[in-house]
């Protein structure tokens, strides 16, 4: 039968083991943004939709490209620019979506418990201790949205954010909410916030 501090200590190495697990599960994308040198994004008062954005193919609008024109649309909006209606847009907005594999390796500390008993004089007992790290190697699939701001009239990019993130089957069953998450981390580091935002 396991002494007191030894259930103690198996018990702890346990939820430390979850509560990596949990960190690990809860991650967020990394984002990236850059301006051209010389852009003055506030000068700017129209925007419209590339024709045949990055995510697009076959020659129709597909399901990401959708969600990505009403997110970011969302975003342009509350910062003060307006949809083209007509006229020639002094922002033309293009989206693209890429993957990759890549392995990774995850190490941690693996808890292990011993038991010896001793001859002669009868003496046995229980041990509890840091075995050697473990190395846990997969490979998984990384995804990156770009989101570009092209000054229409000089053609050329003024703004760029990218978001990078594991995706997950969970993710890829519905990806419509991560996308809408990461548009919103994207644009706030847009140097000009959002209506109602602290500067």
């Amino acid at each position: 039968m396991f002494s007191l501090n030894a259930r103690a200590l198996v018990r702890s190495g346990a939820l430390v083991g979850l509560g990596f697990l949990l960190v690990a599960c809860e991650t967020r994308p990394e984002i990236r943004t850059q301006a051209a040198v010389h852009a003055n994004l506030a000068s700017y008062r129209t925007y419209a939709f590339m024709p045949k954005p990055g995510t697009d193919k076959d020659g129709y609008k597909t399901l990401t490209t959708q969600t990505l024109e009403r997110s970011v649309g969302r975003e342009m909006v509350a910062r003060g620019y307006t949809p083209a209606s007509g006229g020639q847009p002094d922002l033309l907005i293009n989206f693209s979506v890429k993957t990759r594999d890549k392995v990774e390796g995850d190490s941690g500390p693996a808890f292990g418990l011993g038991y010896g008993y001793g001859w002669g004089r009868g003496h046995y007992g229980y041990g509890f201790g840091l075995n050697d790290y473990y190395n846990d190697i997969q490979t998984v699939t990384e995804g990156s949205l770009m989101v570009d701001l092209v000054d229409r009239e000089h053609n050329e990019v003024v703004w760029s954010g990218t978001a990078v993130g594991r995706l997950t089957k969970k993710v890829l069953d519905n990806p419509d909410p991560q996308i809408e998450r990461s548009v919103t981390e994207i644009f706030a580091r847009y140097p000009i916030k959002a209506a109602g935002q602290a500067h």
